[in-house]
């Protein structure tokens, strides 16, 4: 399916994403481009495979730093480091508040 829809989870991604929000993710859009910095992206987690959001920060030899937008509750590279290209599931294209 090329579009998925996902519930945010956490705080990580505050003040840009919600807990309790809903994204919509393109899961083709890195077929026909590269993932750049500033992206919202869904990916899974390098340590126990689970679905988180993240900005990718930077890219080097083509693996992919990615950050949360709350630092201080964010589990990101900083702890798990890079992730590689197919970790990557989609990007996040819109963003449905809740309430």
């Amino acid at each position: 399916m090329p579009v998925s829809i996902f519930r945010v989870k956490d705080k990580s991604m505050l003040p840009s994403l919600n807990d309790g929000d809903y994204i919509i993710v393109n899961r083709i859009s890195y077929l026909l481009s590269s993932p750049k910095p500033g992206d919202m992206v869904v990916l899974r987690h390098p340590m126990n495979g689970m679905l988180i959001v993240k900005r990718l920060s930077h890219e080097r030899n083509g693996m992919f730093y990615v950050m949360g937008d709350n630092l201080k509750e964010s589990e990101d590279s900083r702890s798990f480091g890079y992730v590689s290209r197919p970790a990557i599931v989609g990007k996040v294209l819109h963003i449905v508040r809740k309430g």
